[in-house]
């Protein structure tokens, strides 16, 4: 990504922060650079995020023998709720 490019996406950050949370926005910024300032971060797809919170509910909900159940509730396939439990 090039310079111009970074910096149309961040003022984009900041237009839709400010737009989404008005006179919270600085604060939300704020604390954004202070967590990340100074550092390149990329971040996920919501399906990854989607993702990565639905297998962490499944490995909660896993008894060690409900692994059809599960399957069903999450739309998966045995064999997929298999390898997440097994992470």
């Amino acid at each position: 990504m090039t310079r111009a490019e970074h910096t149309e996406v961040v003022t984009e950050l900041f237009s839709r922060l400010h737009g989404e949370f008005g006179n919270m926005a600085p604060q939300i910024i704020q604390v954004m650079v202070e967590v990340v300032g100074g550092y390149r971060i990329t971040f996920p797809d919501f399906q990854h995020l989607y993702r990565a919170e639905r297998n962490r509910r499944l490995k909660i909900e896993f008894t060690g023998r409900n692994h059809q159940e599960l399957a069903i509730k999450y739309r998966l396939k045995v064999k997929q709720v298999r390898r997440i439990v097994q992470t």
